[in-house]
């Protein structure tokens, strides 16, 4: 008997007991569903989140102090500045602060006091504005009290209400206070960058003249904006020599798009690993459920068996055939729950913002066709062993 021959026989045996075969289709059908989907959801993301990425940090290197390097952190100043300025690169030197803002007396909250020159934006992609204007250069020079607020802040200290025009009451450490005004408001960071705190945007000259913690010519950050076709690669190695001769070794961190993107994929793949493992369980379960159904119909088949001995039909015959019917059932399972998983899938990519790239890996198809092929024929054995030892005499008085 040939192999077509055998898969006809299976699919009429399969057809023969549709509801049981549904349902024991149904383990491997969520099976695969849930490799394949958790799987390309994982793809699915980095690829989104590499989009953001490279949509605002393409061609930006970002330095600051590296705060967990055990030394004694030196903070950038107006010197590294002049020396990076002979790079091919827009320098922004930022300057971050803490702070409390003041709804009433009594009432305060933190926020985050970022200092910035007037051409932050032409510098620093990831800041959109949503309203309003960013201060000027000549107002940022001098030390103008404005303020630009990102999401977080307009939500937490005006609501729902608009804040252009309105002031803000900063509190300093040692009760110093002072007050601002509102002049414009940032879009939400991409999903990539995660949830943001509450931040508004100074005039640099202004933190130094008011902040008892910050120092003029000193800054906590730097956005290095490449100009035309520079290498990305080499401008961030020329920073890292020129500032190494004024900092201690592993005082500053120096990152970019790609490492941003390389550490990115190295969580993913873990995720990816540990989701398609636990999903895998689920596989395991189906695999149970396909052994008791073949079990059970070797038991009612047993006549049948019977017969099929006595007109001729070796054990390697009757083994092969409840293999071949364990393996179509579990590849029939495959088949839908890919189909399952790609409508699912491309249902994200058109209603979740960050994940509208839609991914369905052809090897990650291909691997859990693989796998549901293999979990037909593991758990096919013992029944198909079964079949094959039936005494042809004692099968055919089997009742």
């Amino acid at each position: 008997m040939n192999l077509f021959e055998n898969i006809r026989i299976a699919l009429e045996a399969l057809w023969g007991n549709r509801l049981r075969s549904f349902l024991a289709l149904l383990g491997i059908v969520i099976g695969v569903f849930a490799v394949t989907a958790l799987v390309s959801l994982g793809e699915m993301a980095t690829a989104g989140i590499t989009q953001n990425l490279e949509s605002v940090t393409s061609r930006t290197v970002y330095v600051e102090p590296n705060y967990h390097s055990g030394f004694d952190v030196k903070r950038l100043d107006d010197d590294d500045v002049r020396a990076l300025s002979r790079l091919p690169v827009d320098i922004l030197p930022e300057v971050m602060l803490n702070g409390e803002y003041e709804k009433k007396p009594g009432d305060r909250s933190s926020i985050t006091l970022i200092g910035t020159p007037g051409n932050a934006p032409a510098t620093d992609h990831t800041i959109k504005l949503a309203s309003g204007r960013y201060f000027t250069v000549s107002e940022a020079n001098a030390g103008a009290a404005t303020a630009i607020l990102n999401d977080r802040a307009v939500t937490e200290i005006f609501g729902t209400h608009d804040p252009l025009g309105k002031r803000i009451k900063l509190v300093y450490t040692g009760g110093i206070r002072c007050e601002v005004i509102v002049i414009g408001t940032t879009e939400p960071l991409p999903m990539s960058f995660g949830a943001s705190p509450a931040e508004v945007m100074l005039p640099t000259p202004f933190l130094w003249r008011t902040h008892p913690d910050a120092h003029l010519g000193k800054y906590e950050f730097f956005v290095l904006r490449l100009h035309g076709d520079a290498d990305i690669k080499a401008v961030q190695a020329s920073a890292e020599r020129l500032l190494a001769t004024r900092h201690s070794k592993d005082s500053l961190q120096f990152f970019n798009a790609e490492s941003l993107k390389s550490a990115l994929g190295n969580i993913t793949i873990i995720l990816q690993i540990l989701l398609g493992a636990i999903a895998s369980l689920s596989l395991l379960v189906g695999g149970i459920g396909i052994m008791n159904i073949m079990l059970v119909s070797v038991t009612e088949r047993t006549r049948e068996i019977g017969l099929r001995k006595a007109l001729g039909a070796t054990s390697e015959q009757i083994r092969a055939q409840f293999l071949i019917e364990a393996v179509v059932l579990t590849l029939l399972g495959g088949v839908f729950g890919v189909l399952l998983a790609a409508g699912v899938l491309w249902l994200v990519s058109v209603t979740v913002p960050f994940m509208h790239v839609f991914r369905l890996n052809p090897t990650t198809v291909i691997l859990a066709l693989s796998v549901s092929a293999f979990v037909g024929l593991f758990f096919g054995v013992w029944p198909a062993a079964r079949a094959a030892k039936l005494d042809p005499i004692e099968s055919l008085r089997y009742e």
